[in-house]
């Protein structure tokens, strides 16, 4: 397995020199939540490893990048000076701090889109087994045709619950199970709802005619709430598409004039490409803000 952008795979970081792991061991007691994105993520390694792997990573390209902008700055200077050698340090270790944000944060990424390919499902495996409550079969029996089904994670997660109710494990205790290992919180939730039914002897039509009634509101609610959400994110990507760019380029010009400073074409380069990375995250995070409620 491989985590995006880092430059080792699990299986690697698993093998890591054990002289180098006490860098990942001082790590994990500043980032201690690595420990749980892990788990949620289903990553089978140690953090303290990971935290190496992650470190020596980000180090890398920290390098790389600190390299690039020495010899773009030496071609460019034709000699060494201590302005291009602690520019180029300050960029390399930006960069080092960037990569290694985003090593940690990943895991945790990767658990949310789990969550979310369970949510985004489960509403339709709900409606389904809530028709076949209502036609009279078994709660066992519509979690087995839901596992059989194809909701993809949810599917996934009724058919490890139906395969321990065969070997032997209650109804409720499956479903106990279930509820603490999912990293869905509406999942959880819906099989809380359903044991607390079972346990209490109330109707399991009842209650899953409230759980799927619940998920529709609060899925009608996210459309909305993003609806709204998305008009302040279409003004901020104007001001950087057009009135960051075009005003910064003109500051600099009014500037340069008054000061007596030359404003070379690099700097207008820079702003562009500037602009354009700011725009392609907010396009990347405004579609990671949809709500995930079609199947």
């Amino acid at each position: 397995m491989r985590i995006k952008f880092m430059l080792f795979s699990i299986e690697r970081a698993q093998n890591i020199n054990r002289h180098f792991v006490w860098i990942g061991e001082r790590l994990s007691g500043l980032f201690f939540n690595v420990k749980y994105s892990l788990g949620q993520a289903e990553i089978e390694i140690e953090p303290e490893k990971y935290l190496t792997a992650a470190f020596f990573s980000a180090l890398a390209y920290g390098l790389i990048f600190f390299t690039v902008f020495y010899l773009v700055l030496l071609l460019k200077e034709g000699m060494v000076t201590s302005e291009n050698s602690l520019l180029s340090l300050l960029i390399g270790l930006v960069f080092f701090s960037l990569f290694f944000t985003l090593h940690i944060i990943y895991p945790g990424i990767i658990a949310k889109r789990y969550a979310a390919g369970i949510d985004q499902s489960l509403l339709f495996a709900l409606k389904s087994m809530l028709i076949q409550v209502t036609s009279g079969v078994s709660l066992f029996s519509a979690m087995v045709n839901i596992s059989k089904a194809n909701y993809g994670i949810v599917s996934v997660e009724f058919a490890e619950l139906t395969k321990e109710v065969s070997a032997g494990e209650s109804e409720d205790k499956a479903l106990e199970k279930m509820a603490m290992r999912t990293k869905s919180d509406y999942l959880r939730k819906t099989t809380w709802q359903l044991l607390t039914s079972i346990r209490s002897g109330s109707s399991l039509q009842g209650a899953l005619t409230s759980i799927v009634q619940t998920l529709t509101n609060r899925q009608a609610r996210a459309i909305k709430d993003y609806a709204a959400e998305l008009n302040l994110w279409i003004l901020v990507y104007l001001l950087l598409a057009a009135a960051v760019p075009t005003l910064g380029i003109t500051f600099l010009v009014i500037l340069s004039a008054l000061g007596g400073a030359s404003i070379g074409p690099e700097y207008v380069i820079f702003a562009v490409l500037g602009a354009f990375v700011m725009q392609i995250a907010l396009i990347g995070f405004v579609k990671s803000r949809i709500p995930k409620v079609f199947a």
